[in-house]
């Protein structure tokens, strides 16, 4: 297979425009998806594209995301919560000595690969992430409580009111499918009397 062939499976695709859309300024010099050469000699490594299809299924994130740069060890946990609660898309997570995977249910233990990943975190995925690119959802990520007119949007809210999420015409980042605005409009519109 080509390096020139290769492409990043949908999954590692989706999850690195969310984290550039929340760090729009964030480093990305150790940014990395396709093998070099020292993990083509490796020989196993997520960053080789696979022989049959050309899809990789490795993603390097420069853990410098900008201006809160411990913002990291936030990010790479939503991530493993994620995958905890069960999108299967999530391989394994590597970050500063210590990996998460499947094995312990999502605990970290020390990883014993000859690099940390302390300058960035590597997510590899599964099989499911190459065609299957939908929003990844992170805690934390689409759950803060908006405020509009002074007041929030999670509290109960009218089905006649300005403020109804049914109403105003807004969707979400994921077609209504999962995040947090589309199960408080789901609440409110089932708790109408």
């Amino acid at each position: 297979m080509m390096a020139n062939s290769a492409r990043l499976c949908k999954a590692g695709r989706q999850l690195r425009e969310q984290i550039d859309d929340d760090y729009p300024e964030r480093d990305r010099r150790s940014d990395g998806w396709v093998a070099d050469a020292r993990h083509l000699a490796k020989g196993t490594s997520d960053h080789i594209p696979d022989s049959r299809t050309g899809i990789v299924r490795g993603l390097d994130i420069d853990a410098d995301l900008g201006a809160h740069k411990e913002e990291v060890f936030a990010l790479v946990e939503k991530i493993r919560k994620c995958a905890k609660n069960g999108d299967k898309r999530i391989k394994y997570i590597i970050h500063n000595g210590r990996i998460a995977s499947p094995i312990l249910n999502w605990k970290w233990r020390k990883y014993r690969g000859s690099n940390p990943h302390i300058s960035h975190f590597h997510i590899s995925f599964t099989t499911l992430g190459d065609n299957y690119g939908h929003f990844f959802v992170l805690e934390g990520d689409s759950n803060e409580r908006i405020k509009e007119d002074g007041r929030d949007l999670a509290q109960d809210i009218r089905s006649d009111s300005p403020s109804d999420l049914y109403g105003s015409g807004l969707r979400c980042r994921d077609n209504n499918q999962c995040c947090y605005c589309c199960r408080i409009a789901e609440h409110n519109q089932l708790a109408k009397p």
